[in-house]
C-alpha cells in the first residue's frame, strides 16, 4: 500500500503461512475490512466464520454486503458498510443486513459500483481522491443518506475514513461541467480467497478478479486464504497467471473449501441448497450459528 495511508513497512519473509485463527487475530475491533471477490463467487467464508468465532466488533465493511458480510452483520461483528450491493444474487436481499438496517443496528452508506473501483485504485496509487461523473444525479449524493460522519465516528483508525463522502466541482481543465471528487478507499485489512497460493504469498485467482487486484494494494494488511498452498517455484513458472504478488501479502492460510457455499472457479460450484436455506425465514435469527457451528480450519 502507498505511504499516503500506511507508514508501515511489511516484513519480508520466505514463509508467510499461518493458521486461520492467527490471521484473523490481526483484525482489530473497529477496523475497515474488505472481504474479497463478489456476491457468491470465491468469497472468504472460512475467514468470515473465524471472525464470528473471535467475536470481533464494530467492523466497517467495504464494497458489498453479500453472503460473507451478511454473516458478520447478523453475528454483530459489523456495525457499518460502505459499498454498492446488499444482496445474494437471485436469492434476494441479504437477510441479516436488511433486518439490522431496518432496526437501526447497522448503518449502510451507499456509493456506486464504479466508485468502489475508483476508490480502491486511488488508494492503490496513493492518490487522496479521483474525479468522476459516476453517480451524479443519483441518491448517492443525497445529503440525507450520507453516513460518512457515522463511519468516521465508528472507525478505530480514523485515517481510513475521509472527512467528507464527496465534493462537487466544475471541471477546471476541459470545461466538461460538474464532476465529483471521490476520496480514496483504503482498508485496514483485506481478506482474499484464492484458488492457490505460494508460501511467500504469491497467489493465483481463477475466474473473476472482482476488486481484489486493487484492494490488495489499498489495504494495510492483506490476508490470503487459499484452497491449496503450492511451491512458489510452481507459480512462477507462469507468472502471467498470478494476479497477487507476494510483496503485497502479509499472511497465507490454507483452507480447503474455504469459499463454501460460494463457488471457487476450478474447485467447486455454488452450494445452491445451502444459500436457499440461509435466506429462508426462520433461519437462526442472528445468523451467527453458521459461524459458531463451523469447524475450525
Amino acid at each position: 500500500m502507498n505511504d499516503l495511508f500506511d507508514q508501515r513497512h511489511r516484513k519480508t519473509r520466505e514463509n508467510k503461512i499461518v493458521t486461520l485463527p492467527e490471521a484473523i487475530g490481526e483484525i482489530r475491533d473497529g477496523d475497515v475490512v474488505m472481504l474479497g471477490a463478489f456476491i457468491d463467487t470465491r468469497r472468504p467464508m472460512a475467514a468470515a466464520y473465524e471472525i464470528v468465532r473471535q467475536q470481533k466488533r464494530g467492523l466497517i465493511l467495504l464494497a458489498q454486503c453479500s453472503l460473507a458480510e451478511d454473516i458478520l452483520v447478523g453475528a454483530g461483528c459489523a456495525a457499518a458498510w460502505r459499498g454498492c450491493y446488499t444482496g445474494i444474487a437471485t436469492f434476494g436481499l441479504s437477510p441479516a443486513t436488511l433486518r439490522k438496517t431496518e432496526s437501526g443496528q447497522f448503518f449502510p452508506d451507499e456509493i456506486g459500483h464504479l466508485d468502489i473501483i475508483y476508490g480502491a485504485m486511488a488508494a492503490m496509487a496513493g492518490c487522496p481522491f479521483v474525479a468522476t461523473r459516476a453517480t451524479l444525479g443519483s441518491d448517492v449524493l443525497n445529503d440525507q443518506m450520507d453516513r460518512n460522519q457515522v463511519l468516521l465516528e465508528m472507525a478505530g483508525n480514523k485515517g481510513m475514513i475521509p472527512r467528507k463522502k464527496f465534493e462537487l466541482m466544475e471541471d477546471p481543465f476541459y470545461d466538461q461541467g460538474m464532476v465529483k471528487l471521490l476520496p480514496a478507499m483504503p482498508a485496514d485489512v483485506a481478506v482474499i480467497h484464492t484458488s492457490m497460493a505460494g508460501e511467500a504469498g504469491t497467489a493465483r485467482i481463477s475466474g473473476s478478479l472482482a476488486f481484489d487486484h486493487y484492494f490488495i494494494h489499498a489495504a494495510r494488511t492483506v490476508i490470503i486464504s487459499t484452497e491449496q498452498i503450492v511451491p512458489e517455484e510452481y507459480l512462477r513458472r507462469e507468472p502471467n497467471r498470478n494476479q497477487i504478488p507476494c510483496t503485497a501479502v502479509d499472511m497465507v492460510v490454507e483452507v480447503p473449501w474455504g469459499g463454501h457455499p460460494s463457488q471457487v472457479h476450478g474447485c467447486y460450484d455454488t452450494d445452491i441448497a445451502f444459500i436457499r436455506d440461509y435466506v429462508k425465514p426462520g433461519f437462526p435469527s442472528t445468523h451467527n450459528e453458521v459461524g459458531n457451528s463451523t469447524p475450525n480450519a
